[in-house]
């Protein structure tokens, strides 16, 4: 079994719709696949119960205990995908411990490059494996271009594969889907397929015995 974490320190960093979709790819293609909503606000959960569709299944754990109960809940599944929560260090440094592999979604601002700092310096400790992922970004725009300089400045990886402000990612999420479902041969969904690729071969890579 794979654990990955998708983390930010700061809300609305766009993690909960890179989990839901992230969630799905994995489940389309045939991998058992467990969503586990770590967030008090509870979004990937009421996603989940919105669906009428294909998705994964979805659970809530509300308490900083991930790496205790990550390896029980996911038992039987490939992957495990844990929706982080913000502004909460403790719930973030208990997913770091039960993961084998963190990302990070940015928005291109200062203040989502400064709140990485703290579960960059987790994933340090625990010698987690990490990756800054841009999100949110609006194409063309010098932000959205530059942000890539700015996070080269830390020692992690950025990935190739982003995601950019678009209303079928909203939307999808209110319908209780993924834009792989709502919009198949739409840009986000093809965000998203990139995203999924560049994933997959990241967890073929990283070792599970943590």
């Amino acid at each position: 079994m794979h654990v990955l974490s998708i983390l930010s320190e700061k809300g609305g960093s766009g993690k909960t719709t890179i989990a839901t979709n992230l969630a799905t790819a994995f489940h389309l293609d045939g991998i058992e696949t467990l969503l586990v909503d770590a967030d008090p606000q509870g979004t990937a959960r009421d996603w989940g119960a919105a669906s009428d569709t294909d998705t994964p299944v979805v659970v809530g754990v509300d308490r900083p205990s991930l790496e205790e109960d990550v390896p029980r809940l996911g038992e039987r599944y490939d992957l495990v995908i844990i929706d982080g929560a913000p502004r909460m260090q403790d719930r973030a440094i208990s997913a770091v411990k039960a993961s084998d592999l963190v990302l990070v979604p940015v928005r291109p601002s200062a203040a989502d490059i400064w709140s990485a700092e703290t579960i960059l310096e987790a994933c340090n400790a625990y010698a987690t494996e990490a990756r800054f992922v841009v999100s949110s970004q609006v194409v063309g725009t010098a932000l959205a271009s530059g942000i890539q300089d700015a996070l080269e400045s830390f020692d992690i990886e950025v990935m190739d594969a982003r995601t950019s402000q678009r209303v079928a990612f909203t939307e999808a999420l209110g319908a209780g889907e993924s834009v792989l479902q709502y919009k198949t041969s739409g840009k986000a969904a093809g965000e998203v397929e990139r995203l999924y690729d560049e994933v997959r071969f990241l967890l073929k890579q990283t070792p599970t015995d943590r």
